[in-house]
């Protein structure tokens, strides 16, 4: 009896190692460090300057459908006043998502059938910000979470909507997950390398996965 107890004590402890060895390394950090990391993601909002417009050349791509080009442009007077638009590639509107600081809310536009999109629902997402997402800031406002070491060295800030990762080293944001009510979307800036708007955008949530391109300015 003893000799199986033991055994499936052994068991147990070396289930628990092989998940640690899987699971993804990050230290939660805390005094000075945790301090800086804090600030340095709640001064990362603060970088977007309203009103803001741009426009962008994408790709989205299904599990179920070929890759499908489109353009799109963010016109935002502030972070509740925003609205992105999707066009086809001749600029036919193809569906338009405006965002009131509590809301997202899509509509269909004239090219909507063409393009196959049949209208999605409204989101009460809360204080998010799509221009600030596009313009590589988080998302919401950052006011609390707990901050960890990823294993890269950078810093990562969680809390209730948005998991922030920073660079290697720690001067912008390179990746965002979004917990939206009913939708998970994760944002990644690959290739970027300063703190200036990126130029290439990756977003996937519910098995789409879209590149949004920056046009220059």
């Amino acid at each position: 009896m003893r000799s199986a107890t033991l055994r499936r004590a052994a068991l147990v402890s070396l289930c628990c190692a092989v998940l640690a060895g899987c699971a993804p390394s990050r230290t939660i950090i805390t005094g000075p460090e945790g301090d800086r990391a804090a600030r340095f993601f709640a001064g990362l909002p603060r970088a977007v300057d309203f009103p803001l417009q741009a426009s962008f050349s994408g790709v989205a791509r299904t599990l179920s459908r070929d890759s499908v080009p489109f353009l799109a442009g963010v016109d935002a007077r502030g972070p509740g006043q925003e609205t992105v638009g999707v066009y086809d590639p001749l600029g036919r509107g193809v569906a338009f998502l405006s965002n009131d600081g509590m809301r997202l809310v899509p509509s269909t536009g004239p090219a909507a059938d063409l393009a196959g999109f049949r209208g999605a629902p409204t989101v009460a997402a809360g204080p998010v910000s799509l221009a600030r997402i596009l313009s590589g800031a988080p998302g919401y406002p950052v006011d609390g979470g707990e901050t960890f070491r990823g294993e890269d060295g950078g810093w990562v800030l969680s809390d209730e909507r948005q998991t922030l990762y920073s660079d290697a080293g720690r001067r912008f944001l390179s990746k965002a997950e979004y917990r939206f009510p009913g939708l998970k979307a994760t944002v990644e800036y690959p290739g970027r390398n300063s703190p200036e708007p990126p130029g290439l955008l990756a977003v996937a949530f519910r098995g789409v996965e879209i590149t949004l391109r920056r046009d220059p300015e």
